[in-house]
């Protein structure tokens, strides 16, 4: 697998993660649009067409050149008569704004076409009009102008604007409604994007496995324990679904510690400072040991409770992001660390590993509450494998088809 493809999955992954930020973004574009569409209303857009005289036949006429089409638009869009249309109106509107507004073109060698825009259909076929009259009161006028233009050229009035076209607010609101809502979600994914070129936290079960060469033993959603009394409904009426009813099932049997009728075992579940999604995993597996027969209690910070020998001890210990140490705590049968997908980063696990080795400690595997959604990887397959580009196995996600024969 190239990195070009690892990249744009990892991307995608992000902004799947962050899709709301994005939706979000992409409704402020919505309205955005919107609202500068109410701003700019539509414009309505009339035609009024001008036709010129035969060619004269001189060749002194033909080398004043005053008759050539392109002559006649570059007098029809000059500022004399931009602005002296704009004056005629009521309200009078701006050279600037005349000028944005109106287009003239040669249709042929002998007529000439005046589009102009307006706020109403109204004002469009006005703004259309006055240009062309204006324009034909300096083409047919007996003063003197430059390029000997005072001859008269016989132009007059083809067309008049007398409809106009566009101007339809719901397809106006439309396209700049749609225009800003992809703008915005745009803007919004290169946001996330930028925001997630600098996350070094793991999300995915292999980039955990990897950080620090331990398999991930399973996944379980967490439970929301805020206060006391949350506290002791986790552990009196935990009630799992079937599927972190399994994870912790196999948790407890990958590492030994759902035989029956055997001498006590202990499991240290350590979890990192702030992450609330994995605090509570040693009650969740506490509260399901209990459930299928294994007397269970937990420790913390040395408390036995409740008192009295028991079939298995969870021991709880939270360890220090930045500076974990594992100094005086209580050797264990097993020791797991439990972390929430998109909370630690590599260093912070690392240094985990490293003062557990340190107290010739050793973890037996990692579990992950709250995987991400998009995660297909299973966490127990080395980078070597992944790197050789055989199929490797995933999680499945949906639903099986059925084949008949």
């Amino acid at each position: 697998m190239s990195t070009q493809e690892l990249d744009v999955k990892k991307s995608w992954r992000a902004i799947r993660r962050h899709r709301r930020v994005v939706a979000a973004v992409a409704a402020l574009g919505l309205l955005g649009g919107i609202a500068y569409a109410l701003v700019e209303p539509p414009l309505h857009t009339a035609t009024s067409m001008v036709v010129l005289p035969p060619p004269p036949a001189s060749d002194a006429a033909k080398e004043a050149g005053t008759q050539t089409i392109e002559t006649q638009v570059f007098i029809a869009e000059s500022e004399p008569v931009l602005r002296s249309a704009g004056q005629n109106l009521t309200p009078p509107l701006a050279t600037d704004v005349v000028r944005d507004r109106v287009k003239v073109t040669g249709v042929t060698q002998d007529v000439i076409k005046i589009d102009a825009r307006g706020t109403s259909a109204q004002q469009a076929m006005r703004l259309a009009n006055a240009v062309a009259e204006i324009y034909l009161v300096f083409v047919t006028t007996d003063q003197k102008l430059p390029g000997d233009l005072g001859k008269k050229t016989g132009a007059r009035v083809l067309q008049e604007a007398t409809t106009a076209r566009g101007g339809n607010m719901v397809v106006h609101l439309g396209i700049f409604g749609l225009l800003g809502a992809l703008l915005g979600a745009v803007a919004g994914a290169i946001g996330v994007l930028a925001a997630a070129r600098g996350d070094r936290r793991l999300r995915l079960r292999d980039e955990i496995a990897d950080a620090v060469g331990l398999p991930v033993l399973a996944s379980v959603s967490s439970y929301q324990a805020k206060d006391v009394s949350d506290w002791a409904n986790l552990l009196e009426h935990y009630a799992p679904t079937a599927v972190d009813a399994w994870s912790l099932r196999k948790t407890l049997h990958h590492l030994g510690l759902d035989v029956k009728g055997g001498p006590p075992v202990s499991l240290c579940v350590i979890s990192f400072a702030g992450d609330d999604k994995a605090r509570p995993l040693g009650p969740q597996l506490a509260a399901f040991a209990t459930s299928i027969g294994i007397s269970t209690a937990i420790v913390v910070d040395g408390h036995l409770e409740p008192p009295g020998k028991v079939a298995l001890s969870i021991h709880l210990l939270v360890a220090d992001r930045d500076a974990p140490h594992l100094t005086g705590a209580e050797r264990t049968t097993s020791t797991i660390v439990a972390l929430s997908a998109g909370t630690v980063t590599a260093e912070e696990l690392a240094r985990l590993a490293v003062a557990a080795a340190a107290e010739d400690r050793d973890i037996d595997g990692l579990v992950v509450t709250d995987p991400d959604p998009s995660d297909s990887t299973i966490g127990r397959v080395s980078q070597s494998m992944r790197r050789s580009g055989s199929r490797l196995p995933t999680i499945l996600t949906g639903t099986a088809r059925r084949t008949t024969r």
